[in-house]
């Protein structure tokens, strides 16, 4: 777990040396597409260190409420979708009782360097922008770049 600041610079830092070594790096963003009213920073927070552990100790969690962003080292395009139905099932073991809207969905933008991004900003705006799209649906799912 780290702070937003210092997951930019380590998005950085990794898709340099990806680069170099000729390796792919994922981004995810995970974020509630409904009940967002049951998700605050503090629950963002509880649920990434939770979620946390059942990452490699190469992967870096952080969040930027309500969203827990992964950063994957040497995780294709083609694994994203199993790692976020995992991480999906670990945030509803966390997430708080649900109100009258029911139980929360989990939406989330994943991208890929080199496969779909080409630099470290790319690579968040990439994620950012199909969460976005992911939450627009309502729905627990996943969308990547086509």
């Amino acid at each position: 777990m780290v702070d937003e600041q210092l997951f930019r610079f380590l998005i950085d830092l990794e898709v340099s040396k990806a680069s170099r070594l000729q390796y792919c790096v994922s981004l995810v963003c995970v974020t509630p597409s409904n009940g967002v009213e049951h998700v605050d920073a503090a629950f963002a927070q509880r649920a990434a260190e939770a979620v946390s552990r059942h990452f490699r100790a190469t992967d870096v969690v952080s969040t930027r409420a309500p969203a827990i962003l992964l950063l994957l080292v040497a995780a294709e395009t083609r694994d994203l979708p199993q790692i976020f139905r995992r991480t999906a099932a670990e945030l509803e073991a966390h997430a708080p009782a649900s109100g009258p809207g029911g139980r929360i969905t989990w939406g989330a933008g994943g991208s890929c360097y080199p496969q779909t991004a080409m630099s470290g900003s790319e690579l968040l705006g990439q994620a950012t922008e199909l969460t976005l799209e992911a939450r627009r649906q309502r729905a627990d799912t996943l969308i990547l770049p086509a």
